[in-house]
């Protein structure tokens, strides 16, 4: 542990110990087992957290930011007639509907950093007068393309990242064995600490009968 760690395990240890009052080495020995344990199910939630984080946050960003070949076999689909069906195919349609509804040239690996500021615009873009060379028809056109591509992207994006919230069989699988572990071991503490406190409860109370008689 590092030392801000051990200050944190040192009051954690305290707690317990105001809450489970142990009385004498063996004891003291069950809850110290115990505070490893739950501050070992506490490291566990913490890691599973990151790691879904991470792993969320790296397929979301492999998916908004396609690379050259990615982009290439989605044109070469695209090309063959293929309906626009992975994240790639739908960027390279929103970029073109971006550039043709006159907002800004922007390629398709840049343009899930602008997502936002896209949407803003298309949601306006019929409040300014039309192109020099468009009608209102074409502009109106051209925001149900732009819109209807804008929502395919952020669709799928919010799939790539759901997806990345469910943790893989066999990290599960491993998860789930060491947290059923880690609740076993918590549990084989607790009722131990139990029968010595009512060992001891009960030995009191028959030094206090004896006294009495």
């Amino acid at each position: 542990m590092t030392e801000t760690e051990q200050e944190a395990f040192d009051e954690h240890l305290c707690a317990l110990k105001a809450d489970l009052q142990p009385v004498g080495y063996l004891e003291g020995e069950i809850v110290l087992s115990i505070a490893y344990t739950l501050w070992r199910q506490r490291k566990l939630y913490a890691w599973q957290e990151f790691m879904t984080q991470s792993e969320m946050r790296q397929a979301v960003e492999a998916a908004a930011y396609p690379n050259p070949v990615e982009l290439s076999i989605a044109r070469l689909q695209t090309a063959q007639g293929q309906r626009p069906a992975s994240t790639a195919a739908c960027l390279l349609e929103l970029s073109a509907a971006v550039a043709d509804a006159g907002l800004i040239q922007m390629p398709a690996s840049k343009v899930a950093d602008f997502l936002p500021l896209v949407r803003g615009a298309a949601e306006t873009m019929l409040l300014m007068p039309p192109p020099e060379g468009r009608s209102k028809t074409e502009m109106r056109l051209a925001q149900h393309t732009l819109l209807t591509w804008l929502d395919r992207v952020e669709g799928l994006l919010d799939e790539t990242q759901a997806r990345a919230l469910v943790p893989g069989e066999a990290g599960l699988n491993l998860i789930m064995r060491y947290e059923g572990s880690l609740g076993r071991s918590l549990q084989r503490s607790l009722d131990q600490l139990r029968v010595l406190q009512a060992r001891r409860t009960k030995f009191r109370t028959d030094e206090d009968e004896d006294d009495a008689d």
